[in-house]
This record gives C-alpha cells, structure tokens and sequence, in this order.
C-alpha cells in the first residue's frame, strides 16, 4: 500500500549521485572503510546539498 504525499513535498527527493560523482568518488573522495565518507567528503556532501536545497528552486528556497 501507498500512502499518498502531502502536497509541497515532491521535491524532497535527492539521489547521491547529485552530491557525489559516483565516477570519481572512489578516487577523488575514497570511502575509508567501504562505506562511509571520511571528514572531507562530508563536507563536499554538506555543500553540494546547500547549494542545492537552498538556491533558487531548492526545496528550502526562500519564498515570496
């Protein structure tokens, strides 16, 4: 069963590849243990994710 989306929350969705280069993230930004992002990716993460979700037409744009 599929429960229905509140309205306004349609772009929440935010695939990992759109923060990290999933071809160059196994040689710029290695996962230490083959899983998790060290220090420096994290904040590449972090970044990328502003970058996104606060500009412009970013889910958590500033509005009107």
């Amino acid at each position: 069963m599929e429960l229905p989306r509140p309205r306004g929350l349609h772009n929440l969705g935010l695939g990992g590849s759109a923060l990290v280069d999933p071809f160059t993230a196994q040689v710029v930004h290695p996962l230490p243990d083959a899983l998790h992002p060290d220090s420096a990716t994290h904040r590449l993460i972090g970044e990328r994710f502003a970058k996104y979700a606060f500009a412009g037409e970013g889910p958590f744009a500033q509005r009107g």
